[in-house]
This record gives structure tokens, C-alpha cells and sequence, in this order.
């Protein structure tokens, strides 16, 4: 890479991509892309709509068309990778393009790539020296979700791996010296620790997968014994005296935000996404009780960019922070004047924040490492977030011992081909996590087992999901759009041709069933509660003979088996029950129950790799591998699905294997798998 490319690398990573694209469109329309008459209206254009393509000139030539919408993807993981790129583009298009379009065209790319300018898309004007950071704990392994006490003088926060809900346990301690004290001694998973108004208690979520119940827990901060206090309530907030803020199931998988007493009467809707099974998992008032900063996923559980809605639940809001990110977790400053927020938007996850209501997003942290979590200090001078150094690496295990095949960058999703002389697997932004609910985009990377190289399957190409056929010969893989909706690709293994798109399909979560077909789940209905659900079809490769796959709604779709016959998914139980794991039989007849229970196949369905979600059976970390009675796709599964670890460690010949993603190869003694390691502690940022 020459240092010009290393730039323009460099350059695109915070958001000048984005910022090219604009001034290119404005160049050559005379209209800016994203037009509003107030600020508000105008990051509501940049968030959810589309430039006016129709209003290029007739003769812009096709390069540069699809240059611009590269530039200016919502997710910036997906954009162009360099200014340097953008200068190759344009100079293959100058034949028969007006001069001095060209020349105009030219000179904006030479002042971005010398300027570094982020017209869109602020980094941070002032950075966060991280020489004044502050650290407060100093574990050596992870805490998460940090809390303030009313009175700043208390941090809570969950000991544990997972950035969401997982297992873990809820701890309390005196600033800036004080030891830390344990509060609970369970293995529920946990999430969302919050101080009641007097600072005397801490509410927390705990999810039970098992009935996918998530409910409202409090606990004494001077000790005590936790009590259940409100069920079917997550991410429970004070919004005054006996006040609360909390996340509802209504249907199904469906979460919406709901305020009320802490008796639960007076409970009213402040917002319900549109789309089922949608979920909005946490809120913020903002200090003058008019709005509420929220977090969200979409239908498919990806993480979509924050919310701000008026309290009064009188419209949807519109979104806020970084386009093309993760909103996880979010704070308002003490005055009202800022929101503060955690993305993925550039890379990793980092702090952003936002001037309300019509401030641009700005980029408050940077860096390598990774910080989660936003609790404002009630100064305003500060706040505590947790900051992680991750990584997720891809081993393989065979006859040999045990060999790194990536061990730089994040890793996801590995399968083998059939032949199991290859091992793919993605790269993405951050480091995956079983209890994490969500995906994130990232090149599909082919690895020869023999020789060790690893390469692009198709580099550049940005998948959300893949999977491999039964022949080995192609892989299917899910993009979005400029639009964000999901669209099917298929490319050859041997890399004969471009992929293409599967035409007249729109849908994701794609995989290969029988007979050569791609089954995919498809979203259709009305964005109501009782209609808009998520369904498997099934369609030839051509885009030809689309129809549905099997009658029952589908949240989540998981493996299928190699020889095509069954499928698992993440279903409601009897219609809108509560969502489980669950085989369904692609030929017809009743699914089989797994409960929380996960798990994938081996190329040739000679075995399995079970583990459970959020650490509900199986604790994270921890994966069995089973082999399969001859010509059966399951092992013997107890009715109503498994309820204990021991039950699965005492499957005929089940193997215990402490690690991460194990994926089963083409023996009993090859599997691949990760290896996580992760540091997290809070610190204390100051407010440049």
C-alpha cells in the first residue's frame, strides 16, 4: 500500500468518504444531497433518506454514479475504501465527460485527501487526552454498564463478559478508593444496573431465555437479599420520585418503552417501533422530562443508530448519533444541551456525542481500544464509561494439536467447506460475543487449511451472513442496500466470475437448502403488532419459483442441516408465545423443541456444536460437541427441549470444549473455534 493509499485509508475511516460524496454530488447538481431548511430536517435527510439520484446530469457516467453511492452508504463499513480509490474512478471516467467537470472533480478530491475534511461527519475537534482518563477499577478480566449514584459518590456496573445481557453479577463501589462489593450471587444473566432516586437501591435486568422473560430485579446497596420487583420490565430507569422508564414485551419478540409508576399503574406507551418482532431495549429522559434518548434493534435484532422521542409519545422521533452505526447505550448532560452516546460507526465502539436537538454527531473517543457505556457525572464535568483492548481470533484444532489461522483483527461466523480443506470466516468491527444479539458486516475470507494462506473471497464485499453450498462450489452471501434493505448474492468459490445479486429477492439470513435452492427470511405484512412478521422461502438461484418455506413467523434463522431436511430457527411458540429454539422439518410436520438451546452442524452432519445464548444452560465459553447416530440429524432430545447442562454432557460421546464459536469440521477430532481475550475497567473521561 503506498502512503498516498494509506491516507486516503486513513482519511475514510473518519468519515471523509461521506464527505466526498457530498461535495461530489453538489459539484455536479448544483444541490446539496441532503437538503433541509433547519439543521433538524437536515440530519433527519443525512439518517434516513437518499440523495436525489435523479437529479444528476444525463451524461454522468456510470463509474461516477456508482461512485457516489458508494461514497455516501448510511454504513460506513460499506463505503469506498479511500480517496485514493475515488481519484482511480474518476480517472477511468474522463473520456467523453465535460473538461471542466472533470477538473472540478479532481481539485475537490486533491483538497480532501490534503485537507482531511469531514464535512458530514465530525472526528473529534477535541480529542479526549487520554493522559487525563481516570481509571476507577482494575479487574482482570470485564466489567460493563456502568452506573452513577444521584450524588456521583457510587459506580455500579455488571462483573462480566457481555456488553448487553449475560452472565455476570452486580457490584457497587464508593468513588474514587472504595472496594468493591458484590450485591448478588447468582447465575442469571444480567444487564442495565440503575440507582434509585435516594441512591438505597439498584434496579438490574435479568433475562431467563428459557421462557424469554425479561424482568426488573432491586437490590440494597448496603446488601441484602435481590427481590424480583417488576416482571416483563428491562432497562428500568428513575424519572423521579416512585417515577419509572422501562422496556415492555407487547408481543411475541416485540419491546417498546413504556413509562408509569413504580407500582406499574398509570403505564402508558412512549414509543413502540413500527415492525415486529422490532425491539427498543433502553431509555434516557432528558432533564427537563420532555424527551427520551433510546436504544433499539430492527426486526432482524441489529442494533440501529439512537432515538430521541417526545415523552408524551406523541410521534416516533427521529434518529440521532453517527448514520450506519450501533447505538448501544446513551446519557444526556446534566443541562439538556448534549446527548452522549456510544457507535460502531467508525470502527469500534466509541463515544459520540450530539448537541440537541439539531447538533451534528461529533466523535468524543478514538482509538484502539473499545468503550461501552454512558454514565454523566452529575457535574456535567465528567462521565464513567467501561474501556476494553479485545480481539477474537480463529484457531483449529486437529490431529496435529492446535494452530492459529487468524489472529489479527475480529472474527465471525467460521465454517468449513464440504471437502473440509478450507476454513471461511469474516472479519468484521468488533469482536463478537454469544450474547451479543447482533451482526456486523465484514469480508468473507477463505483460509487453506495445508498451506496456511488466507485470503478475500471477494475483497472488499462487506456480508452481513454467508453460507457454503453443499458441492463447495458457491457461497451466498446477505448485503444491504443503499436503502438498508437486505439483498442475496451469490459468487463462486473458485472466483470465476463477479457475484450477482439473486434478482426480485429481498430478504436475509441467507442459507442453501435442497435441491441447489437459497432459503432466506423475508419480512411482509404491515408494520403493525398483529401483521408484519418474518417468514422463510425458498428460491432457485436465478431469483425464479420464490414461495414460502414453511407457514409458521421466524425471528432468527440458524443452520440447516447438510442434507437439506431440517432447519433451526428462533420461532414463537404456538404463533406469538414466546420465542425458543426450535428444528423444523423443511418436508412438513411439527417442530421440534430445543428451548434456549443453539447450535450448528458439521459439513458432512456427522456431528453437532451445542451451547446455549446468553449462558442460559451452557455457560459462555463452553460449547459440547456431539456426535450423530448414523443417518440422524439429531440426537435424542428430551421433550420440551433440554433444561440442563447435564443433559447434553451426557449425550452419547459428548466432548466438553472451553472456547468460543466451536464449528465442527470433517472428523471428530477437527473443529474449529475462537479465542477471546478481553480486558474491560471504567474510567473517568473528562468533558473537553
Amino acid at each position: 500500500m503506498s502512503p498516498e493509499q494509506a491516507s486516503g485509508k486513513e482519511v475514510g475511516k473518519r468519515g471523509d468518504i461521506w464527505a466526498f460524496g457530498c461535495l461530489l454530488y453538489e459539484l455536479l447538481t448544483g444541490k446539496r444531497a441532503f437538503p433541509g431548511e433547519t439543521q433538524s430536517e437536515t440530519i433527519a435527510a443525512v439518517l434516513e433518506r437518499e440523495p436525489a439520484w435523479q437529479a444528476l446530469p444525463a451524461k454522468t457516467p456510470t463509474k461516477i454514479r456508482e461512485l457516489l453511492r458508494q461514497c455516501l452508504q448510511k454504513d460506513a463499513n460499506r463505503r469506498l475504501d479511500s480517496i485514493a480509490d475515488a481519484r482511480r474512478i474518476i480517472e477511468e471516467a474522463q473520456r467523453g465527460w465535460n473538461r471542466w467537470r472533470v477538473a472540478a472533480v479532481a481539485a475537490a478530491v486533491l483538497a480532501l485527501v490534503a485537507i482531511g475534511a469531514a464535512l458530514w461527519l465530525r472526528g473529534p475537534a477535541r480529542p479526549a487526552d487520554r493522559s487525563t482518563w481516570v481509571q476507577l477499577t482494575k479487574f482482570p478480566d470485564s466489567v460493563t454498564q456502568p452506573a452513577l449514584s444521584p450524588d456521583g459518590r457510587m459506580v455500579a456496573f455488571i462483573r462480566g463478559p457481555a456488553t448487553f445481557a449475560g452472565p455476570g453479577q452486580v457490584y457497587v463501589k464508593i468513588l474514587p478508593d472504595g472496594e468493591p462489593v458484590q450485591l448478588t450471587h447468582d447465575n442469571i444473566a444480567k444487564m442495565s444496573p440503575a440507582f434509585s432516586p435516594d441512591g438505597a437501591r439498584i434496579a438490574y435486568t435479568t433475562y431467563w431465555d428459557r421462557e424469554f422473560s425479561w424482568d426488573t430485579w432491586a437490590v440494597p446497596v448496603l446488601g441484602g437479599e435481590p427481590q424480583q420487583w417488576l416482571k416483563n420490565a428491562s432497562g428500568l430507569v428513575w424519572t423521579g420520585p416512585r417515577q419509572v422508564l422501562f422496556s415492555e414485551i407487547k408481543m411475541g419478540a416485540h419491546m417498546g418503552i413504556v413509562a408509569a409508576e413504580e407500582s406499574r399503574m398509570g403505564a402508558r406507551d412512549v414509543y413502540l417501533p413500527a415492525e415486529e418482532p422490532s425491539m427498543a431495549h433502553r431509555s434516557y429522559l432528558s432533564p427537563d422530562g420532555k424527551w427520551v434518548l433510546l436504544v433499539e434493534m430492527d426486526q432482524d435484532h441489529l442494533w440501529l443508530p439512537c432515538r430521541v422521542v417526545p415523552m408524551d409519545g406523541s410521534s416516533t422521533g427521529h434518529r440521532v448519533g453517527p448514520p450506519g452505526g450501533g447505538c448501544t447505550a446513551g446519557a444526556w448532560s446534566p443541562d439538556g444541551k448534549w446527548m452522549y452516546l456510544t457507535s460502531n460507526a467508525v470502527e469500534a465502539n466509541h463515544i459520540w456525542r450530539q448537541r440537541f436537538p439539531d447538533g451534528r454527531p461529533e466523535q468524543v473517543t478514538s482509538g484502539p481500544m473499545e468503550e461501552e457505556g454512558v454514565a454523566m457525572s452529575p457535574d456535567g464535568r465528567s462521565f464513567v464509561t467501561a474501556v476494553a483492548l479485545q480481539n477474537t481470533s480463529l484457531w483449529i484444532h486437529d490431529a496435529k494439536g492446535e494452530r492459529g489461522i487468524s489472529l489479527e483483527g475480529n472474527v465471525a461466523d467460521p465454517k468449513f467447506t464440504p471437502d473440509g480443506r478450507k476454513l471461511c470466516y469474516r472479519i468484521v468491527r468488533e469482536a463478537p460475543n454469544e450474547s451479543q444479539w447482533y451482526r456486523d458486516a465484514g469480508e468473507v475470507r477463505v483460509a487453506d487449511l495445508e498451506s496456511g494462506r488466507s485470503e478475500p473471497l471477494v475483497r472488499g464485499f462487506q456480508a452481513l451472513d454467508y453460507d457454503i453450498s453443499a458441492d463447495g462450489r458457491q457461497v451466498v452471501m446477505e448485503t444491504a442496500d443503499g436503502e438498508g434493505k437486505p439483498r442475496i448474492w451469490l459468487a463462486p468459490f473458485d472466483r470465476s466470475s463477479p457475484p450477482r445479486q439473486i434478482p426480485n429477492v429481498e430478504g436475509g439470513a441467507p442459507r442453501f437448502g435442497p435441491g441447489g435452492e437459497i432459503l432466506f427470511r423475508r419480512m411482509e405484512g404491515k408494520p403493525s403488532m398483529e401483521g408484519r412478521n418474518g417468514f422463510i422461502y425458498r428460491v432457485r438461484p436465478d431469483g425464479t419459483g420464490a414461495r414460502k418455506a414453511l407457514a409458521e413467523p421466524i425471528l432468527l434463522l440458524g443452520d440447516v442441516s447438510p442434507d437439506g431436511r431440517w432447519l433451526l430457527s428462533w420461532a414463537p411458540l404456538h404463533g406469538y408465545g414466546p420465542p425458543a429454539y426450535q428444528v423444523f422439518p423443511l418436508d412438513g410436520g411439527p417442530p421440534i423443541l430445543m428451548g434456549s438451546i443453539n447450535f450448528n452442524w458439521s459439513p458432512d452432519g456427522s456431528s453437532m456444536a451445542i451451547w446455549s445464548d446468553v449462558g442460559a444452560i451452557i455457560p459462555e465459553g463452553r460449547n459440547y460437541l456431539v456426535p450423530l447416530p448414523r443417518g440422524h440429524a439429531l440426537p435424542r432430545i428430551p421433550a420440551g427441549g433440554f433444561h440442563s447442562e447435564e443433559e447434553i454432557a451426557h449425550l452419547p460421546g459428548a466432548r466438553r470444549i472451553d472456547a468460543d464459536a466451536v464449528r465442527p469440521g470433517p472428523s471428530p477430532d477437527v473443529y474449529a473455534f475462537c479465542r477471546v481475550t478481553v480486558q474491560r475497567n471504567l474510567y473517568r473521561i473528562p468533558i473537553q
